[in-house]
């Protein structure tokens, strides 16, 4: 929903409300919304413009719920409209009334660690005391929060501090880990690095990463990413001069490691940088390049196989080579490598499906003949192996001749039958076949089958079928001779009766 414009006091909206009516209803909603913690109506009373930093009659404001129910999103969004501005105190400006608690007590209360960085960020002061006297520490104690509890020991919360009841944090604390921690804390006397007395104005620091204590001069303070995703830094952290050094000097060594961009080195840096506090970002992105050039070096292993050997052997190639691929692929391996681990794995996809055919049982059907053709294609134009291109081209001449073989073995099985020619005048002319009539055509059929035959003969044909085409040329052509002669005979006959008549 689109946010209303604002308007001036005493300006009416469309339904003749002003705008401070309009606030005085809104408000008590937007209260009892963020009691409940629903971040849609908030969101959307905020956008009608009730007051983020109204309160009710017990000082309950919209960050104060917020900070109870941990919600970051609201905890960002009232921020954004300056509610926490109202928990900041001047003291410059003279004597200022305190609200009765601020929603720093409430996040250190509860535990909700995020939202106390959140509010830390603003300002908000950890030395301020509720209505009785209880600082963020004291609350983040009582609640049992270790982490909350050593976030505010980082910043310098004053690990001493009485309430009005004269309780220490220490005091109100019932968790034993918390208690171990502001026990530690308030036995140190002096800073550990320059032996400086602790003392109401030289605070304890707690160092975030060894959780030594440290006066304010030796440490030193920011703010750092949580995550490798977070797009802000805002976790607060205390270094002491000697963790900061070594932070430093791992992330170099990190920094260092990713540029030269070699796996020995990236895999120390990040070996020596595991158990510190070193940007997670970085962190992150040196196990990037690592897993990229891991992947690289398998997909290398991957492509050691070039040929395919044995059929049963690609299965277990093309599942390898794939999934190194793709792992290559998820960690941004370099394009080049991965483009030719592709035509790799085509190749060889193209090598089984020609081997497969290759070796499968055979067939002369034209059908048979264009797949052993298409796949003979397109291995070649993946640069197939050159030995099984050959078997497939061989394969395919073969074939080719079997079936004209076998085509001019049925076209010459009828005539094949006959004895002698002079049997062929006794069955009929439908005995023969078309080219058996005219001993031109014969004579062509006869050569033309040779010549296949010869041809089949250097394809290395079935032997069977080898030997029958070889039987019926050879009574092709005596069957051939004898026409010949029958039919030199009749015109010799022919001769003699002209000659007689003339």
């Amino acid at each position: 929903m689109a946010a209303e414009e604002p308007r001036a006091d005493g300006e009416l909206e469309e339904d003749g409300e002003d705008a401070e009516a309009q606030r005085e209803r809104l408000n008590p909603q937007l209260l009892d919304a963020c009691l409940r913690n629903d971040t849609e109506a908030v969101v959307e009373l905020v956008e009608k413009q009730a007051d983020p930093c109204c309160e009710d009659s017990r000082q309950w404001s919209p960050l104060i719920w917020a900070a109870s129910h941990g919600n970051e999103t609201l905890t960002r969004l009232l921020i954004s409209h300056n509610a926490a501005l109202v928990y900041k105190y001047d003291e410059s400006q003279g004597k200022v009334k305190k609200k009765k608690h601020s929603p720093l007590h409430w996040a250190a209360f509860k535990g909700h660690l995020k939202v106390l960085w959140l509010l830390l960020k603003q300002d908000l002061s950890h030395h301020e005391k509720d209505q009785i006297g209880n600082t963020a520490l004291h609350q983040a104690a009582a609640g049992g929060a270790f982490e909350c509890t050593k976030c505010l020991l980082s910043q310098g919360a004053d690990v001493s501090a009485k309430n009005d009841r004269g309780h220490t944090p220490w005091q109100l604390c019932t968790v034993p880990d918390v208690q171990q921690l502001l026990q530690k804390a308030m036995e140190v006397v002096a800073c550990k690095a320059s032996g400086k007395q602790f003392s109401s104005t030289v605070m304890r620091y707690l160092c975030s990463w060894s959780l030594d204590v440290f006066c304010e001069a030796q440490v030193t303070q920011t703010y750092v990413y949580e995550s490798p995703e977070a797009e802000e830094k805002e976790k607060p952290v205390t270094w002491c001069t000697e963790v900061k050094n070594m932070i430093s000097e791992a992330e170099r060594m990190l920094d260092t490691a990713m540029h030269l961009n070699q796996l020995e080195q990236i895999t120390h840096a990040l070996e020596h940088a595991a158990d510190k506090s070193v940007d997670c970002k970085l962190v992150h992105k040196c196990q990037q390049v690592k897993a990229k050039l891991e992947s690289e070096i398998q997909l290398n292993k991957a492509m050691q196989v070039t040929v395919v050997t044995k059929i049963e052997d690609f299965t277990e190639l093309h599942e390898t080579l794939t999934k190194a691929i793709e792992d290559a692929e998820s960690k941004g391996a370099e394009p080049t490598r991965i483009a030719s681990a592709k035509t790799l794995r085509r190749k060889l996809m193209s090598e089984a499906s020609l081997t497969r055919a290759v070796e499968g049982k055979q067939k002369t059907t034209t059908g048979h003949l264009m797949m052993l053709e298409e796949l003979t294609t397109a291995a070649r134009g993946e640069n197939a192996n050159e030995d099984l291109l050959g078997k497939a081209t061989r394969l395919i001449a073969k074939l080719k001749s079997e079936r004209e073989v076998q085509q001019r073995i049925t076209d010459s099985t009828n005539l094949c039958e006959l004895s002698t020619w002079a049997e062929a005048a006794t069955k009929g002319a439908e005995h023969l076949p078309a080219w058996g009539h005219e001993t031109e055509a014969f004579e062509q059929f006869h050569e033309e089958y040779k010549k296949i035959v010869e041809v089949a003969d250097k394809h290395k044909i079935s032997p069977t079928l080898m030997t029958t085409a070889l039987e019926q040329l050879t009574k092709i052509e005596h069957l051939l001779i004898e026409k010949k002669q029958i039919e030199e005979e009749q015109k010799l006959k022919a001769n003699k009766k002209g000659k007689k008549k003339m």
